[in-house]
């Protein structure tokens, strides 16, 4: 993998950690899990915020491999390149 591609693959994740996050904030920004206190919500609601959430989790996990793969490539080719001129 180049680093060009680790670079796209964190601006892919990022976009859809965005779009993730900002679905579950218009539709579902009140569903939370059900306690005594609150009135029962509807199970499609709770699954598709879970969804979301998971989707958020992964997409989030996947952009900081993903930064670290293309900052920890670039600085050894910064530093291949510097001990073969030397």
């Amino acid at each position: 993998m180049s680093t060009r591609a680790a670079v796209k693959l964190l601006l892919l994740s990022l976009v859809v950690f965005a779009v993730a996050f900002a679905i579950r904030r218009m539709f579902l920004w009140d569903v939370a899990p059900v306690a005594w206190e609150q009135p029962p919500q509807s199970l499609l609601a709770l699954a598709t915020a879970f969804l979301l959430r998971s989707i958020e989790n992964l997409s989030g996990a996947v952009a900081v491999i993903a930064l670290a793969f293309a900052l920890g490539r670039a600085l050894l080719l910064r530093f291949h390149s510097r001990a073969l001129k030397n």
